[in-house]
């Protein structure tokens, strides 16, 4: 959020135009002090929006900016992350509390050994040497995409469609957050360990423990948000104090 933030002030600020190059990968890790993953991630991001187009041997280019393209953006920023934090975590406690819980209920065998299944390669992914800048990188990736993995098999497992399809519709937005939170150290394995609680209420068939312990999952998700939210306003405001100095 940090480095878009800084490439959308660029943009609108005119300092980089429509046709030139935005600052190298190496040039916003170095200046912004973030990972090369969080620079991918952003410059994605906005070339998804079609405000950038990364090409070959060039590196990203700035297009000329539509209304709609630079709407779409200012939800990216970080001036409106925590509000986009609590409306997401708010949703998800209404939602994913309850598909604990039904899951509980209405889970089938094969429905435990696909979160079993799930949860072998959450084990797996957590271990991933993430030293290397493309290890950080494959890192992230899995363990966004396993998270989500296990969050819909939950809802399949509840065998209501409409569930399913909701769940599917905030997607994106949890796989970017996982991506986001997931930096911290620690919470990746945290997260694994809340899993295999969430799983353990549902293979018993104790919709009380499992709503209990999605509870749990998602507030410490809303915890890790928060931190991080924290984080970023502390680099802002060195970077603010640094330059003013």
């Amino acid at each position: 959020m940090q480095v878009i933030d800084h490439l959308l002030g660029l943009i609108r600020s005119g300092q980089v135009k429509p046709g030139e190059q935005l600052p190298t990968e190496k040039q916003l890790t170095e200046e912004l002090h973030v990972s090369r993953t969080c620079v991918r991630e952003a410059i994605k991001s906005l070339e998804v929006l079609q405000l950038i187009k990364v090409r070959p041997r060039v590196g990203a280019v700035v297009l000329e900016p539509s209304p709609t393209a630079l709407i779409n953006a200012e939800h990216l920023s970080a001036s409106a992350y925590q509000q986009r934090t609590d409306a997401l975590i708010e949703f998800r406690k209404i939602l994913e509390l309850g598909l604990a819980a039904l899951a509980a209920e209405n889970a089938t065998e094969e429905d435990l050994l696909k979160l079993q299944t799930v949860l072998a390669d959450h084990e797996v992914t957590v271990k991933i040497d993430h030293s290397t800048a493309e290890g950080e990188a494959l890192f992230y990736k899995e363990l966004g995409e396993v998270n989500i993995r296990f969050h819909t098999a939950i809802a399949e497992a509840t065998k209501n469609p409409i569930a399913i399809l909701v769940l599917q519709a905030i997607s994106k937005p949890l796989i970017n957050r996982s991506r986001q939170t997931n930096i911290m150290p620690g919470v990746a394995e945290a997260g694994l360990r809340e899993h295999w609680t969430i799983y353990r209420a549902i293979k018993n068939r104790n919709p009380e423990k499992a709503r209990i312990a999605m509870r749990s999952h998602i507030e410490s998700a809303e915890r890790n948000a928060l931190i991080l939210q924290a984080d970023l306003t502390d680099v802002e405001l060195n970077s603010v104090s640094s330059t003013e100095s």
